[in-house]
């Protein structure tokens, strides 16, 4: 049986899909010059109009999600993360894929497996999914948010709540250093949460969801710049600020950690003022999504 994806009756198949600047129009969320200029500054970004639309707080996560089911004619799903899951069904869809495309098994049916999706333009992923598991897909749409409480609940066996709006992940393997900079942070009134290594921080911040994270360049499991990366494929996380912790000074070494992505460095053995400082301005940075992508 060869993989297939479902997300529109078959009825309905010839018929092109609406974009879906024109669905945001028809329904009065937007006027058709807001929606021109708004596709023009979201390919300038290189990032996807719904996307742009959420993060600067035009469109609501739940009118995003009703849009696109309305776009690719499938239904849209909520307040489903309260059910049961059976572990067979999770496995279909390892917890790493779950993460970092936004996506969770909903039902499985005979052949035929219901999957929860934030972005239904991930079809490259949902074809894999389908001829691994020899299965047809059934796409749901629901909001990041509501996919992400269903990962945490379901995956990790956590219950995610609204953070702290000053909590930070400190992602350490020494336990020294991990100590005297948690401290540090706490005096000052920030909420510390901590890894050991990369792979315990992406474990973790997804249930968490910091503000910010303070990470160290050199590490078991995955190192500083690779949890850099994966955490810059979940579109919840990739404008939040990211410091690295390094020993290396070099012009090269900041040039390098700047282009690859990360708001600021601080170098080792960490001094006080200057850790309190940089974390200042990253929380200053953050306040405002916006500033992030303008």
């Amino acid at each position: 049986m060869s993989a297939e994806i479902t997300t529109i009756p078959v009825a309905n198949q010839g018929q092109p899909r609406k974009p879906l600047g024109q669905i945001f129009v028809e329904r009065g969320l937007l006027t058709e010059v807001s929606v021109q200029r708004l596709i023009a500054h979201a390919r300038q970004k290189h990032i996807r109009l719904g996307e742009l639309l959420e993060v600067i707080g035009l469109i609501t996560p739940d009118e995003l999600a009703e849009a696109l089911a309305t776009q690719y004619r499938c239904r849209k799903i909520a307040d489903f993360a309260k059910f049961s899951y059976p572990g067979n069904l999770l496995r279909l869809i390892p917890l790493e894929a779950a993460v970092k495309h936004t996506i969770f098994p909903l039902k499985m049916d005979g052949d035929r497996l219901a999957v929860a999706v934030a972005d239904p333009t991930i079809e490259d992923v949902l074809q894999d999914i389908a001829a691994q598991n020899n299965l047809k897909i059934i796409l749901y749409v629901a909001t990041r948010s509501e996919i992400n409480r269903a990962i945490a609940r379901h995956y990790l066996g956590q219950v995610m709540g609204e953070p702290n709006l000053k909590t930070i992940l400190l992602v350490e393997d020494d336990l020294l250093v991990r100590e005297m900079v948690a401290k540090t942070l706490t005096r000052k009134g920030y909420t510390v949460e901590t890894a050991i290594d990369g792979m315990d921080a992406f474990s973790k911040i997804f249930t968490l969801k910091p503000k910010l994270v303070i990470t160290d360049k050199v590490m078991p499991k995955l190192g500083g710049y690779e949890f850099l990366f994966a955490i810059r494929n979940i579109p919840e996380f990739r404008y939040m600020p990211v410091i690295l912790m390094t020993a290396a000074a070099t012009p090269d070494e900041e040039k390098e950690a700047l282009e690859k992505g990360f708001f600021d460095f601080v170098l080792k053995p960490v001094k006080e003022i200057g850790l309190l400082t940089r974390v200042q301005r990253a929380f200053q940075s953050s306040e405002s999504l916006y500033g992030k992508i303008a």
